[in-house]
């Protein structure tokens, strides 16, 4: 395809768009039959329609689609959806488009029908629209136990309402029959956000809509959010409106968008001879979206850059969602992270409308939001600092260590405290006491937990899988693995008790298990020199029956009856594989009545299941980042994409790079922890 705008070629994937390799508007690159790009009722497109009349090709109408991204596409944010359409496009009523060719010759079947109203639920629940990023929260009790209608102004000469046959005195219509139709009602002008930004005009005067006792919204709330709080919906034709179908409303219509037509909406003029014979035919909702959001728009993956369906580009769509709502506040301070760890911290937190500074002495104020790693997060608490996130690895972290720089693919952010610190509450501990899971949240976890023991992942994945296993085991006994943990580490300062040490933990583990044949496992960072917790094997030589230094632990699990720890991950790893784990500690896992405890914690009451810790642990606690979705401009992934990411470096038997100022700070690490 020729495109006849710099802009469009710039389009992240725009190949993968239009399923065709793209050429900007110079004549060296057409050929014989080829396509001509244009968006919208711009220039560009008038241009390729000249083209294409010249050399007896196709003009091709580009669109964004109605799920578009996270930011604004003036802030910069490329589309992950677009349209093409080659007969006109879906907002210009004046003549026929794909889009009405694709509704009015539209047959679906039961199985579409409830896919659909699946998907639609979806979009309504997680509230996806066309922009997804931070709105005002909305004040309910504005609302509350009153009826309220909307009216939509646009901004002033927006082309959508001329070419949906309307007019700027339309508005006033609109506006007066909905107090007409609603005396005793709170009738809502919702004002454009670019209208509120000074950046346009809208429709209305101040002064007019003060005299006819009208309410303003100035508000940049979610459409749907909004839609859900309204008893009807009055639109000249604005895309809110079809939202609003979506949410169950009655819809007046004042002009000719799409939606309209075609008996869902209330139309509130006679329908053009024009029309008549293109929108002859009633319609369900599920119909009409099938046909917009399923066969029209076009998806590409920010994490495949390859095409994909709309259920796939909802899925990356939610964690970014939900975790913008976490975030409260437009400005965040992150502070005293190391320059390895900056440039991811930049990845997972590239929201619009969060400015991300970094300081590494002077401290920020203490009202500021503030995200700290470990440490330094516990650090600035005790120091009176109010609003301060914990961050920290994830628990599907990356293949290789942390301690060779490694960069992470999964984080968490704890507003509440941290998941190791067993002393206080934290974000994780209040899911745990809180989860409850539905149907597809079972099926979701139960799949999650599959994948994970199919494709043998832990936090690191590191070790290998070695195939002499069983001459270190013995098949008479009852076989133990102990695993080792970085002693100066949080996780053991906060989650341990009595036993804070890998040789106390074997000294203990031996005196309750004489007869049985122990296997100690210690951490790759220890064993590296990186870090603290190294035992002399002269110490420990008649304690246990073996040590192993080199096999993966996935391996082990599959020889094994029991694994102790203080508070190691590997235990919450073995519990997913249904193996039997003592918590010498207290850590995230232990206290729910999934292990063996040998202290407990009085704020955890409940009876879990694996599934259900599994969740908040893998899916409602921690969030994702893969470096490819920064082209498109999406912070976060799902738990699925990073376990799919890090199969294919296991297939390829490749750790994520590592650079000189890696193997550099390796080296002095372990010239620390030997000094």
């Amino acid at each position: 395809m020729i495109v006849c705008s710099k802009k469009i070629k710039e389009i992240p994937e725009i190949g993968q768009f239009v399923s065709d390799e793209v050429y900007p508007s110079v004549s060296r690159f057409w050929k014989k039959n080829q396509n001509f790009g244009g968006w919208g009722r711009k220039p560009s497109f008038s241009r390729a329609k000249k083209y294409a009349e010249k050399n007896c090709s196709t003009a091709i109408c580009l669109e964004d689609g109605f799920i578009r991204s996270l930011g604004l596409g003036k802030s910069g944010y490329p589309p992950l959806s677009i349209v093409m359409d080659q007969s006109g496009i879906y907002f210009d009523a004046t003549q026929s488009s794909d889009l009405e060719i694709l509704i009015s010759q539209i047959s679906i079947s039961e199985q579409e029908k409830e896919q659909a109203q699946r998907l639609i639920q979806e979009i309504i629940d997680k509230q996806i629209t066309k922009y997804n990023l931070p709105y005002d929260n909305v004040d309910q009790t504005k609302f509350k136990n009153k009826k309220n209608i909307l009216v939509v102004d646009q901004t002033f000469g927006d082309q959508s309402i001329h070419y949906a046959m309307a007019s700027a005195d339309r508005f006033h219509t609109m506006l007066h029959r909905a107090i007409a139709d609603h005396p005793d009602a709170t009738i809502w002008v919702k004002i454009h956000p670019d209208v509120i930004a000074g950046k346009a005009k809208g429709h209305f005067s101040l002064d007019e809509l003060n005299a006819l006792n009208v309410s303003l919204l100035l508000d940049n709330y979610n459409p749907i959010a909004l839609c859900q709080l309204m008893s009807e919906v009055y639109v000249m034709s604005s895309q809110l409106g079809f939202e609003a179908l979506l949410c169950g409303k009655p819809v007046h219509c004042f002009g000719w968008p799409w939606y309209a037509g075609w008996g869902l909406t209330q139309d509130c003029q006679d329908l053009p001879d024009s029309l008549k014979e293109r929108r002859n035919i009633s319609r369900s909702l599920e119909q009409l979206f099938v046909a917009a959001y399923l066969n029209y728009a076009k998806y590409v993956s920010p994490v495949s850059h390859q095409r994909c369906e709309l259920q796939e580009m909802i899925g990356i769509l939610i964690p970014n969602i939900e975790f913008q709502k976490q975030l409260t506040t437009s400005s965040v301070v992150a502070y005293g992270f190391s320059r390895w760890k900056k440039s991811f911290i930049k990845d997972f937190l590239a929201f619009p409308q969060i400015k991300l500074s970094f300081r590494q002495w002077l401290k920020p104020k203490k009202d500021q939001p503030i995200v700290a790693w470990g440490k330094k997060a516990a650090l600035l608490k005790q120091q009176g600092f109010q609003q301060v996130w914990t961050v920290e690895d994830g628990f599907l972290r990356s293949l290789g260590l942390g301690a060779k720089l490694i960069r992470p693919y999964s984080l968490v952010f704890d507003d509440i405290g941290i998941y190791y610190d067993a002393c206080h509450p934290s974000r994780l501990e209040n899911l745990l006491n809180q989860v409850q899971l539905n149907e597809d949240q079972q099926n979701r976890i139960q799949s999650l937990i599959q994948k994970i023991i199919q494709n043998k992942l832990t936090k690191y994945n590191v070790g290998q899988a070695l195939s002499e296993v069983s001459q270190i085991i013995d098949p008479h006994k009852k076989v133990i693995l102990v695993v080792g943990q970085v002693e100066d580490d949080l996780s053991i300062q906060l989650g341990g008790y009595d036993i804070k040490t890998n040789l106390d933990l074997i000294k203990e583990v031996r005196r309750n298990n004489p007869n049985t044949h122990i296997i100690y496992k210690p951490h790759p960072d220890v064993e590296s020199g990186l870090r603290k917790g190294k035992i002399v094997r002269e110490e420990i030589k008649h304690l246990v029956d073996h040590i192993e230094e080199n096999q993966s632990i996935i391996t082990l699990f599959e020889h094994i009856d029991e694994l102790h720890t203080i508070t190691s991950l590997s235990g919450f790893e073995a519990l997913l594989r249904n193996i039997t784990v003592y918590c010498y500690g207290m850590p995230f896992y232990a206290g729910w009545g999934l292990t063996l405890d040998r202290h407990s914690c009085e704020r955890r009451q409940r009876k879990l299941t694996v599934e259900e810790l599994a969740f908040c642990a893998l899916v409602e606690y921690p969030i994702y980042n893969l470096p490819q979705t920064n082209q498109m401009q999406i912070p976060l992934v799902t738990p699925e994409h990073v376990i799919e990411h890090l199969c294919e470096l296991q297939q390829r038997a490749e750790q994520s790079p590592s650079s000189f100022w890696s193997w550099m700070f390796t080296r002095l690490r372990a010239l620390k922890i030997k000094f």
